[in-house]
C-alpha cells in the first residue's frame, strides 16, 4: 500500500512541469495540539505495581512549503518544517505514594508531499483537503531525568528494524482539511487541521526509577514506544503569484521558409 501511494504521488509530481500551473511560495506555523485521538496522547505501561506513563505536551511545527497547481482543483505541496514534539514521562507508586515527572522534547525535520483537492465556495474562499506521505528525520536520541534515581532515555526505533545507520529516517501518512481566503494583493490565508502518523513507532523510551525505604526497595524499567502521531492546527500564507503562461506554438504554414529548414 505505501508502495503504490509513493508511486501514485511520484507520478503527479512529475505533470506538474508538464502542465499550465501556478507556484507559490509560503510559510506554516502548526500547534502541536495534545489529544487521544488517534493514539496521538498518552502512552502508558504498569509493571510490578509501578505505573508509566509517557504524555504528549503541547508543541508546534513551523517551516517553508510550495505549492505547484496543476489546475484550478488540484495543485501539490511539499515543503520542510522544524518540529519539535514535548512529552513528560512520570512514574507512580499507589501503595507508597510515590511519583515523579520529568519533561523532554524529541526535535525532527518533515518534508510532506501531498496531493490537494479544492473545492471553490466563494469568490474568494476556498475549501481543500489533502492526503500525502511525509518523510521524517530524528537527529539524536533524548535523555533526561530528575535525579539519579528517576530518568528517561528514548532511542530512535531505526527504520524497518534495518540496523542504526538509518535511525533517524521515519515515513508516514499526512492528511489535512481546512479554508483558504485568496486575495490578488496581500496572498493567500489559509487556516485547517492536520494529522500526522508515521507507519511505525519512532521512539522507544525507557523510564529507570529507584526507590529505597525502609520497607521496600526496587528498581524497574518500563518500555514504551511512542507512535510519533500529532494532531495540528494549520495557519499558513502563501505569497500571490500569476500563472505561467503556456507556450504556443507558431503554426509552421505561416513561418518564413528560411526557418522551415
Amino acid at each position: 500500500m505505501k508502495n503504490l501511494l509513493l508511486i501514485a504521488l511520484v507520478s503527479l509530481s512529475t505533470q506538474v512541469f508538464s502542465q499550465e500551473r501556478v507556484s507559490t511560495f509560503g510559510f506554516q506555523m502548526k500547534p502541536i495540539i495534545p489529544s487521544n485521538l488517534f493514539r496521538a496522547g498518552i502512552t502508558e505501561l504498569s509493571k510490578n505495581g509501578v505505573d508509566y506513563a509517557v504524555n504528549q505536551e503541547l508543541g508546534y511545527a513551523f517551516g517553508g512549503v510550495m505549492r505547484f497547481g496543476l489546475n484550478k482543483w488540484f495543485s501539490l505541496e511539499s515543503g520542510i518544517s522544524f518540529v519539535r514534539r514535548n512529552y513528560s514521562a512520570s512514574v507512580f507508586h499507589e501503595e507508597l505514594a510515590f511519583s515523579d515527572t520529568t519533561n523532554f522534547r524529541i526535535i525532527g525535520y518533515e518534508i510532506p508531499i501531498s496531493g490537494l483537492v479544492f473545492v471553490r465556495l466563494s469568490d474568494k474562499i476556498y475549501m481543500n483537503a489533502s492526503f500525502g506521505l511525509a518523510l521524517d528525520m530524528f537527529p539524536s536520541d533524548v535523555f533526561s531525568g530528575s535525579s539519579r534515581d528517576f530518568y528517561q532515555l528514548s532511542q530512535r526505533t531505526g527504520f524497518a528494524n534495518s540496523g542504526s545507520r538509518l535511525a533517524f529516517l521515519k515515513t508516514g501518512l499526512i492528511a489535512n482539511i481546512g479554508f483558504e481566503y485568496r486575495t490578488e494583493e496581500s496572498g493567500y490565508f489559509y487556516f485547517g487541521a492536520s494529522y500526522h502518523r508515521p507507519f511505525a513507532p519512532i521512539y522507544n523510551t525507557s523510564i529507570n526509577y529507584t526507590y529505597t525505604n525502609s520497607v521496600a526497595t526496587f528498581e524497574d524499567i518500563g518500555g514504551l514506544q511512542l507512535s510519533g502521531n500529532y494532531l495540528t492546527i494549520d495557519f499558513k500564507y502563501f505569497f500571490h503569484e500569476e500563472p505561467k503562461e503556456k507556450k504556443v506554438e507558431r503554426d509552421p504554414s505561416t513561418m518564413p521558409s528560411w526557418m522551415k529548414k
